[in-house]
């Protein structure tokens, strides 16, 4: 099963639950501060999906670490993760489940990658456009690639909206190769 699929199956799971009892921003706060943890310093991932450790061991190092710290709906995920042994995808759950709660408030994460920087009005403009185009407030978060040469590419949710200069020439080099020559 894809890691996008898992993720997305235990953040719908997640979601639904903190829905219920009105506690999602706590949660995706709680989760975010986790995610960055396990991102920062690999070793909680690693020791918890090292299969020599037994999941006693993983539950009581959560416990320790986690319990009275987090929401208590994301301890019982941790903990269910660990027994499901599914802990490697910690990180991209929290990153699904905090798309689930901007999703719910009507606002759409986009990382917009250019070739050169752009100015804050240049960015407002392109915010605009794609809050048109998707009906939803933009959260955008920019990057810099010059191997792009020019133009952007926007990831709007789960789809690419790409207009930069070297994919419209490896465009043209296709239909270059498709023109028979007589």
């Amino acid at each position: 099963m894809e890691v996008t699929q898992v993720a997305r199956r235990y953040a719908r799971g997640l979601f639904a639950v903190s829905q219920e009892i009105n506690v999602s921003d706590t949660i995706n706060d709680d989760f975010q501060d986790v995610a960055e943890i396990c991102r920062q310093d690999r070793a909680l991932l690693e020791f918890l999906a090292a299969p020599q450790i037994g999941d006693n061991d993983k539950k009581k190092a959560i416990a320790e670490i986690f319990s009275g710290k987090v929401a208590d709906q994301l301890y019982h995920l941790m903990q269910l993760l660990v027994t499901k042994h599914r802990t490697s995808f910690l990180v991209e759950i929290a990153e699904e489940y905090e798309k689930l709660v901007l999703e719910s408030q009507g606002i759409v994460k986009t990382k917009l990658v250019t070739a050169v920087p752009l100015s804050d009005a240049e960015i407002k403009r392109i915010k605009a456009r794609l809050a048109t185009l998707t009906g939803k407030t933009i959260e955008i978060i920019t990057s810099v690639d010059a191997a792009i040469i020019g133009g952007a590419i926007a990831f709007v949710g789960d789809k690419i909206i790409d207009r930069s200069v070297v994919h419209d020439l490896r465009l043209l080099k296709e239909r270059l190769l498709e023109v028979k020559v007589a």
